[in-house]
C-alpha cells in the first residue's frame, strides 16, 4: 500500500484524484459542487458539502464551507484514508471551492490528525488568466505559505505545461499537468521498493524529503549524450526549468534527493557539488543507485525552496498595473443606473377602455327612441 494519500478538493483537485486512483493510491474528494465530483467515478470516497450548488470562484464560500462542515470534513478523512504517512491536498489555487477550502482545511487536519504529515499539490494558473483568478491565487498561495506545521507543497504550473503544448486546449494543459505531477510522485514511490547493492532510496528516505516544510519539485534529466561531469548537471539543471512545477527561483534546499538509474559507467560523471552548485548544498541528501541497462537517467528531488515570488508576481502584476480601472469597475456595480429623459411620455402608453358598471334599465333607455 502506498505510503501517501490524495485528497481532492474542487474540480481540479477531484481530478487529480482521479488520475491517482488509477496508479494505487488511496484517493478521496471534497466539493461543494455535486455535479463537479460525480464524473470521478474512480474516485471511490467523497464529501458533498451539504448546501452547497458550487462557489462561482468565491473563495469566501468555499471558506464558508470549511467553517459550517469541519467536524464532518475531518470524519470523512479519518475515514477514508488507513495506514497512510502522508497525505497531500490537491486543489488549485485559482478556483473559488479548492482555493477557499483547502488553507484552513489543511489547518485543521494538521490539528486534528497528529500523527499524520500534510502536504499540498496546489496549481498554479497560466499567465493569461482573468483578475479574478489572480486575485484567488495570490490570495491561496499567501495562506497556504504561512501554515507553519506544512509539509511539502507541490506548486504545479500550468504555464510550464504551455510553453511545452503552446497549441493545446485548457483542457488538454489541465489533464497533462495532472497526470504529470502524479506520475513523478509515484515513480519516486516505485523506486523505494527497489534493491541494489549501491545505495537505496528506501521510504523513509523519501518521506523525510517529503515531510520538509516549504516548496518541493521533482524532475528527471535522461543523459545519455553526456560525456562530462559538467554536462550531467546542466541537464539536470535543465530539468528542474523544464518540470510542470514553477521554476526554481533562489538558492536553499534543505533536503533533497537523488536516483540514479542507467549503466555503471555513467555513475563516474555524477559530482554531487556540481548539481547543487545552482541551489546550494542541501543540509542533507539521500540517495540511490541502481545498475540497469536502460538509458541514464537521474531524478532528483529538492525540497525546502522558497515559494517562486517571481512566478507568482507575473500574476499580480497586471492586477497592479490595471489597479485604478479594477477598483472603477467594482464601484460601478454598485453605483451605475440610467435615468430616462422621456418620463412624461408614461402618459402616452395606451390604456385600455375603462368599464363602468351600469344596470341593464340603464342601457336599454340609452337606446329607446
Amino acid at each position: 500500500m502506498k505510503p501517501i494519500g490524495i485528497l481532492g478538493v474542487g474540480q481540479a483537485g477531484g481530478n487529480i484524484a482521479e488520475i491517482a486512483s488509477t496508479l494505487g493510491f488511496q484517493t478521496a474528494l471534497i466539493n461543494t459542487n455535486q455535479r463537479d465530483g460525480l464524473v470521478n467515478t474512480k474516485v471511490d470516497k467523497r464529501y458533498f458539502v451539504p448546501g452547497y450548488n458550487g462557489a462561482g470562484q468565491d473563495r469566501k464560500i468555499g471558506l464558508r464551507a470549511v467553517h459550517e462542515n469541519y467536524r464532518e470534513i475531518v470524519d470523512f478523512v479519518k475515514q477514508s484514508f488507513k495506514n497512510i504517512r502522508l497525505l497531500l491536498v490537491a486543489f488549485s489555487t485559482d478556483g473559488g471551492t479548492g482555493s477557499g477550502m483547502s488553507p484552513l482545511l489543511i489547518e485543521i487536519l494538521i490539528d486534528q490528525l497528529p500523527g499524520l504529515n500534510i502536504g499540498a499539490i496546489a496549481i498554479v494558473p497560466e499567465r493569461n488568466v482573468l483578475a479574478g483568478n489572480r486575485i484567488n491565487t495570490a490570495e491561496c498561495v499567501e495562506e497556504i505559505s504561512k501554515i507553519e506545521a506544512i509539509s511539502s507543497v507541490f506548486l504545479v504550473d500550468n504555464d510550464q505545461m504551455r510553453k511545452l503544448n503552446p497549441q493545446s486546449s485548457k483542457q488538454q494543459i489541465y489533464l497533462a499537468s495532472n497526470h504529470k505531477v502524479m506520475e513523478a510522485i509515484n515513480k519516486v514511490l516505485q523506486v523505494t521498493q527497489k534493491s541494489s547493492l549501491y545505495g537505496n532510496f528506501d521510504e523513509m528516505d523519501l518521506m523525510n524529503i517529503l515531510n520538509t516544510r516549504g516548496v518541493t519539485i521533482i524532475s528527471s534529466a535522461t543523459v545519455t549524450d553526456a560525456k562530462t561531469t559538467a554536462d550531467v548537471s546542466a541537464k539536470i539543471h535543465q530539468s528542474w526549468s523544464n518540470s510542470i512545477f514553477c521554476p526554481v527561483e533562489s538558492t536553499g534546499v534543505i533536503r533533497a534527493g537523488q536516483i540514479y538509474q542507467g549503466p555503471e559507467n555513467v555513475t563516474k560523471l555524477i559530482n554531487v557539488p556540481s548539481i547543487f552548485e545552482r541551489v546550494g548544498e542541501p543540509v542533507e541528501l539521500f540517495e540511490g543507485t541502481y545498475i540497469t541497462e536502460s538509458d541514464p537517467t537521474i531524478t532528483t528531488i529538492l525540497a525546502g525552496l522558497s515559494f517562486p515570488s517571481r512566478r507568482l508576481q507575473t500574476l499580480e502584476d497586471t492586477l497592479i498595473k490595471n489597479r485604478d480601472r479594477l477598483q472603477m469597475l467594482v464601484n460601478k456595480e454598485h453605483t451605475q443606473k440610467y435615468e430616462s429623459k422621456v418620463s412624461w411620455a408614461s402618459s402616452l402608453k395606451a390604456k385600455g377602455p375603462v368599464k363602468q358598471t351600469q344596470s341593464v334599465a340603464s342601457k336599454l333607455s340609452k337606446y329607446q327612441k
